[in-house]
């Protein structure tokens, strides 16, 4: 009796360590994958700023031939980003908020496969 009471802890014992390895593992992939996603982003985020960059004072120098007049040329580029800035501001929670969200969410709680 006293035998199968100890065998049962163990087996508890075992059964808890296994399954602490499984969230460990599962929370180290996540994490993985977070960490890629964002150096991803990063690096891609660093070449859209340049293209977007040099765009921008091509289309403020076109402008201005167009005008006769780099002042106007220029304000209209910044007036276009103002109002990109404003489109966003208004639309922020379903172009970034909601689709971030769903994609943690769905990170972190993806079912754990009874087989693993």
């Amino acid at each position: 009796m006293i035998e199968d009471i100890t065998n049962i802890k163990n087996d508890i014992q075992e059964y808890v360590e296994v399954r602490f390895d499984l969230i460990r593992l599962h929370v180290a992939e996540n994490l993985s994958h977070i960490v890629s996603n964002a150096a991803t982003v990063a690096i891609i985020g660093f070449f859209l700023f340049f293209i977007f960059f040099f765009l921008s004072f091509a289309a403020g120098y076109y402008f201005a031939h167009i005008f006769n007049s780099n002042e106007l040329g220029f304000l209209l580029v910044a007036g276009f980003y103002f109002l990109m800035m404003l489109v966003f501001l208004v639309f922020r929670k379903r172009i970034v908020e909601r689709p971030i969200i769903k994609a943690i969410v769905k990170l972190f709680f993806t079912k754990i496969k009874s087989d693993e």
